[in-house]
């Protein structure tokens, strides 16, 4: 009996590198970086369409790698590319991703008219009912404005929030701005003489600590953040 077996694809300068993996010990190596490449992967090459067994030459994979050895290749196309799931495989992430949400919408949603949190189960219902798609590698927190704004359709409520005042320069005004928007609700935008701006919003505070984390990530000291402001 064949062993199972998937695809990671990774695109570089227009030109595609495939390895033919084990799918669940590959999708653990993505995730967590831990592994033996050498079990990971079942074949010893490299290919640019694997269906029709077009390997790669050296000379590309040294342009392109810096090298040869076809488990280095291999552990950065894992890592950096793109790995083709099984159906069993997406079904168990995307459920264990929307279990994640359910837990921090549970949270951070107010019934308005009786001031108390949504039940989980009116919210697992909730999500059941609008079909909103999950993505089973993304982090559940960069997911949770997008489900907010879906549960909207059939659910009254309030979000959980924290005001906050970031700074920044103006050039990097608009890329701060759109990225405090993918988080939170972006309420003024206002230049300073020192030709600074400041963006007032509001952030769900069950997502604060991973923002701070992101922003800080991102830029650094060029983006000061007072709480509450």
């Amino acid at each position: 009996m064949s062993r199972p077996s998937t695809i990671s694809r990774l695109s570089l300068k227009g030109e595609k590198f495939e390895i033919i993996v084990a799918p669940d010990p590959a999708l653990n190596f993505k995730l967590t970086g831990k592994g033996d490449i050498r079990k990971i992967l079942l074949v010893d090459e490299v290919y640019s369409d694997s269906k029709k067994g077009l390997r790669v030459s050296s000379d590309k994979l040294k342009k392109f790698f810096g090298t040869t050895d076809v488990f280095k290749i291999a552990e950065k196309i894992l890592l950096e590319g793109e790995l083709q799931l099984t159906s069993e495989q997406r079904r168990r992430m995307i459920e264990s991703k929307k279990q994640q949400i359910i837990a921090m919408l549970s949270k951070s949603l107010i019934d308005p008219s009786l001031g108390n949190p949504i039940p989980l189960l009116r919210i697992e219902q909730a999500l059941n009912q609008i079909g909103v798609s999950i993505d089973p590698f993304k982090p559940p927190e960069e997911q949770f404005k997008n489900v907010v704004k879906a549960l909207r359709q059939i659910l009254q409520f309030k979000v959980n929030d924290i005001s906050l005042t970031l700074t920044c320069q103006q050039e990097e005004s608009n890329d701060v701005y759109g990225f405090v928007n993918s988080f939170g609700e972006v309420d003024q935008t206002k230049a300073q003489k020192d030709k600074s701006v400041k963006i007032s919003a509001r952030i769900p505070s069950i997502l604060m600590t991973y923002f701070l984390e992101k922003i800080n990530e991102k830029y650094g000291e060029r983006v000061k953040v007072d709480i509450g402001a």
